[in-house]
């Protein structure tokens, strides 16, 4: 085994947070492995991704933060994200973005997730959570523990008034939240929001498609 890719952590070696959210992510057929850092949850990404496998990326700060990107740019994958953005006809852009919603592999952050297992992600367009919820061959969702919280409310809290706000931001976008650092979804209308579709998944059937990736650093917002 490459010393560079340590094996995920055995559950008598977890925090007492990821270790309850595993059993629950488990009850839902969802994996759930525990990396201490981030360069050890990029070696276990890209120790699961094989030579020639068409590979999606949602964006997401925790990938950059970890270097997960600029490890795809190097590695022996089909890198879809770059080709897609590519394309200058937005119709192309559009349908290109369609199919690479079915990558063989799709590795995307969290905006939170509840100790009892509920996985909140909000989306702009749709593309990236549709890729989440069904189109996706094999799903990694990473996030550092600062993501997990107590229940469904303290999630859409975090999603509406944490990460959509430093999302719209990030990208310059005229939004309420941008603007007071608070979300006002009634008065949120228009190209600029990121909270176009919003999914929670609750459990997954296929068995082995989605797999958690848990940090034990704050990363991301």
């Amino acid at each position: 085994m490459d010393a560079r890719i340590q094996p995920p952590a055995g559950d008598e070696d977890l925090p007492r947070a990821v270790a309850g959210l595993k059993r629950e992510l488990q009850r839902r057929g969802i994996d759930c492995v525990y990396c201490a850092d981030g360069g050890a949850a990029r070696a276990f990404l890209l120790s699961r991704i094989p030579a020639g496998a068409t590979v999606l990326n949602g964006g997401s700060t925790t990938l950059e933060q970890i270097g997960f990107l600029s490890a795809l740019e190097s590695g022996p994958y089909e890198w879809l994200r770059p080709r897609v953005a590519g394309i200058a006809d937005p119709g192309e852009r559009i349908r290109a973005r369609r199919r690479a919603g079915t990558a063989d592999y799709f590795v995307g952050g969290i905006n939170a997730i509840t100790a009892s297992g509920e996985i909140l992600n909000a989306d702009g367009g749709g593309n990236r959570v549709a890729a989440y919820a069904y189109g996706a061959g094999r799903l990694f969702l990473v996030a550092g523990v600062n993501k997990i919280v107590p229940d469904l409310a303290a999630a859409f809290e975090r999603l509406r008034n944490r990460a959509a706000v430093e999302e719209c931001r990030h990208l310059d976008a005229d939004t309420p939240c941008a603007r007071t650092g608070r979300c006002d979804n009634d008065a949120c209308r228009g190209a600029d929001r990121q909270c176009g579709k919003v999914l929670i998944i609750e459990n997954e059937r296929i068995a082995g498609r989605i797999c958690v990736v848990m940090i034990g650093e704050a990363l991301g917002y």
